[in-house]
């Protein structure tokens, strides 16, 4: 039998020590508001971010009771034009690392 001590990387690890720097994942964060209707929050989230209605409402309740949901994660990059259309429509939104 061999005693071949095999070591574990992570995908992070690996990348690194090939020289490729991974991008952290961000999470784009829907915030509950007083000035939105749920029927706009979800009517948003349709259009721009290709929910079904039956998940964007989930999501509006969600927003609603717990005061944030998290409706998409990508690199900061990524995540820009989403915040910038949900913004522009009123919604309040963040990008959170």
């Amino acid at each position: 039998m061999s005693n071949i001590k095999e070591d574990t990387k992570t995908l992070e690890e690996i990348l690194n020590d090939v020289g490729i720097k991974q991008e952290s994942e961000h999470r784009l964060i829907l915030w509950n508001d007083d000035h939105n209707s749920f029927e706009w929050v979800i009517i948003c989230l349709v259009t721009f971010l290709n929910f079904s209605p039956d998940k964007a409402e989930k999501a509006a309740w969600k927003v609603h009771l717990e005061g944030k949901e998290v409706v998409k994660n990508g690199s900061k990059d990524e995540l820009a034009p989403y915040k910038k259309l949900l913004e522009e429509r009123g919604l309040t939104v963040s990008v959170e690392e």
